[in-house]
């Protein structure tokens, strides 16, 4: 290539060419620059325009701060993002610029490359990037009610979530709910504030603070002064409204109305869940309500009390059992168990297991031979597989009390305010195979002696050991008995020193005044 060949490349490059003084005085320029600038007509060389007079304010200052100190450094610049002050207004380029190897007056060679599209990609994907940030925080917060949607037990259970989320993750300043009926049937089911703190069903001052406008459908709906509702849409009806007054400070973003829209048909459907299980639940209440609350047998030679508590933070029924019956005139059997698993399924076990003590006992028939029976019906009949029972026969006449424990928690001796767990014939759970014969204990009472039968829910707990829940029942056992006739509320006092709220908690005192 001759060296006007090369001129003629420099001067046509797509690219604007320069070449800066030390000063940064354009001392030459190809034809795209001028072009690009319109200053074709301005003196160049020494005391001429320079490189800063054509990039904007912010060019300038940036030429001047950063790529000034970086070339007397490093000697080189590449790819900086300007703006030149062209002749069709202001238009964005990639500067680079390195220090000359020619000897001369040329201190600098420089390269700008129209970046117009580039910068235009650029800010699209800026806008991109948000639009993906703000979709990825809108699935987040869809995603973090939803699980706690999930994890609510019952209506009760569902209504607090879905308040506790319209400020906590919503980001209203306020909450109100209205469930149940249609629309001229709602009733006020609490609110929350703006610090959290969700009120309960009718609290006073909120009840009819929020005119409600029209609903269409399952459409999120505006109101004219900015309140959001938001219907909970189940799979066949609409189960309520969530009332969202939005914060009015400077900078806050409005509601999200597809967020919004997803989380009530989420909310609906967890309320569609909440009735179902209630309804299970209200079964299985009912089933284990018949079983357990029956007249205990009365006889003026033995007094049996009960106390039946069921786990207060779980909706399903537990396990627990208990019974007491005459097997003849002479003899009183009392049992407690519990069954393996929760809900209407337990309690039908239970059913099952208590029908069948009843059926096995009688006269000949020892604690020992009962649980064999016992082991044979839950082997045939498939149910209550690894469930406990403790099993106890008074003699009335004589004080002698036979019992045998299939796996279960151990009887409470008391006499004379001393409290003894009898540790004697114990086995394993109903129904495991190869556990050999089973055992059997006898203890004699003494008039006044008193006996507890009790499950697991009343000792175990798990911020502590068995054995110091043992111990608290048996402190709190004879503190009772020292204090005069065994009532049914003291039975409550023993239990609220001793039972697990999250679990049943089952006690049966048996006391023998011949």
């Amino acid at each position: 290539m001759t060296t006007q060949d090369r001129a003629r490349a420099w001067a046509e490059a797509p690219v604007g060419l320069l070449r800066l003084g030390t000063d940064g005085t354009i001392l030459d320029a190809n034809d795209t620059f001028w072009r690009w600038t319109g200053r074709a007509d301005l003196p160049v060389g020494e005391g001429g325009l320079r490189l800063a007079d054509v990039l904007t304010v912010g060019g300038r200052i940036y030429w001047e701060t950063h790529v000034g100190p970086l070339l007397s450094l490093q000697g080189t610049v590449e790819e900086v993002a300007v703006e030149l002050r062209g002749a069709q207004g202001r238009l964005p380029v990639l500067l680079s610029v390195a220090r000359s190897a020619a000897d001369g007056p040329v201190a600098y060679d420089v390269t700008l490359a129209a970046a117009r599209e580039r910068t235009r990609f650029e800010r699209e994907l800026v806008v991109a990037r948000a639009e993906a940030e703000r979709a990825a925080a809108r699935l987040q917060t869809v995603q973090r009610v939803t699980e706690a949607l999930s994890a609510a037990a019952g209506v009760e259970g569902v209504r607090r979530t879905v308040l506790g989320a319209a400020v906590r993750d919503l980001g209203a300043r306020s909450a109100s709910l209205w469930l149940d009926g249609a629309r001229d049937g709602l009733t006020f089911a609490g609110s929350v504030g703006e610090h959290g703190s969700v009120g309960e069903h009718g609290s006073v001052g909120e009840r009819g603070a929020v005119e409600l406008p029209p609903l269409h459908g399952q459409r999120v709906v505006t109101a004219s002064d900015g309140v959001v509702i938001v219907p909970l849409a189940g799979g066949r009806s609409v189960h309520g409204v969530l009332v969202l007054t939005p914060h009015d400070r400077p900078g806050d973003d409005p509601p999200d109305l597809a967020v919004l829209a997803v989380v009530g048909q989420q909310a609906g459907l967890a309320l569609d869940r909440a009735a179902m299980h209630e309804q299970s639940v209200s079964v299985a209440h009912e089933l284990q309500r018949a079983m357990l609350e029956h007249d205990l047998p009365a006889d003026p030679r033995f007094t049996v009390t009960s106390v039946y508590r069921p786990g207060v933070r779980d909706l399903e029924v537990g396990g627990d059992w208990y019974d007491a019956f005459l097997v003849d005139d002479r003899t009183l059997a009392v049992l407690v168990g519990d069954v393996v698993g929760r809900g209407l399924q337990a309690a039908i076990t239970m059913g099952q297991l208590r029908t069948a003590a009843r059926v096995l006992a009688g006269p000949r028939t020892g604690p020992a031979a009962l649980l064999d029976g016992l082991d044979d019906f839950v082997t045939r009949r498939g149910v209550g597989f690894m469930a406990t029972v403790v099993y106890a026969a008074l003699d009335l006449g004589t004080g002698a009390m036979r019992f045998a424990c299939a796996g279960h928690l151990p009887p409470l001796h008391l006499r004379d305010g001393d409290a003894t767990f009898l540790w004697e014939g114990r086995s394993t759970p109903l129904g495991v195979p190869g556990a050999g014969p089973r055992g059997e204990h006898e203890v004699r009472l003494a008039a006044g002696d008193s006996v507890l039968l009790y499950t697991d829910g009343v000792v175990e707990r798990r911020d502590r050991s068995l054995q110091r829940g043992l111990d608290l029942l048996a402190e709190a056992a004879a503190r009772s008995a020292r204090h005069g006739p065994w009532t049914d509320g003291l039975v409550e006092r023993s239990l609220d020193s001793t039972a697990h709220e999250r679990d049943d908690a089952c006690v049966l005192r048996l006391r023998w005044h011949p």
